[in-house]
């Protein structure tokens, strides 16, 4: 059984990082968006060994901590080919512009695509490609849990102003996320803000409509 916990590391951006560990202190981290050093003293705290880092997307909120974390654990991050450029370019993930010169590019990623699978111990993790708020936004759907990264907040979604981002294509990424809330009921894990449920947006999130 995978447990979740929400990290909130640093107060700058306000962005979700997400902890989900096994029965056997095994785990995957969603988004390493604040303090590296402080997500680490967490894991060594508790034990835990950090098996896969998975990115939402490439903005600097949701990176930051992605390079010191992966070079001291060794772990693999997997991100979405149409994202990848933003570990290298700090122009591209928006760090130049608020990110106080602290960038650290993360030179070993994965790419992945829609449809793809993640194996995490024997659980299986699926990439869902849901365009919008950035070109190489995916969810990561396993079990009855979604990470939504900035795709999907409870009651709003995320912004599609920025570069890459689409207004047309995050509505059709909504639209791939209600159909599988057909297959069951999720908890959606979001970029920002609280933990919330897919049938609860699909019903009164104003962007589904």
């Amino acid at each position: 059984m995978i447990k979740v916990s929400t990290c909130m590391l640093g107060p700058e951006f306000q962005a979700n990082c997400y902890l989900a560990v096994n029965e056997n202190n095994e785990a995957f981290a969603v988004d390493i968006g604040g303090d590296g050093a402080e997500f680490l003293r967490r894991l060594e705290k508790n034990g835990i060994t950090l098996r896969m880092i998975l990115l939402t997307h490439g903005h600097y909120d949701h990176i930051r901590g992605v390079a010191e974390v992966s070079e001291k654990t060794g772990a693999p991050v997997y991100i979405h080919s149409e994202d990848s450029v933003m570990l290298t370019d700090p122009k591209a993930s928006l760090a130049a512009f608020v990110g106080g010169g602290q960038f650290r590019t993360a030179d070993s990623f994965t790419e992945v695509a829609d449809g793809d699978t993640i194996d995490f111990c024997g659980e299986e993790i699926k990439v869902l490609h849901t365009p919008g708020h950035t070109r190489g936004s995916v969810c990561f759907v396993t079990g009855d849990m979604i990470f939504s990264g900035d795709t999907l907040f409870e009651s709003s979604v995320g912004r599609t102003d920025f570069p890459g981002g689409s207004h047309a294509e995050l509505l059709r990424s909504l639209e791939k996320l209600a159909l599988l809330g057909k297959s069951g009921e999720y908890r959606v894990y979001p970029g920002h803000n609280d933990i919330t449920t897919l049938s609860r947006e699909i019903e009164y999130n104003p962007y589904f409509r």
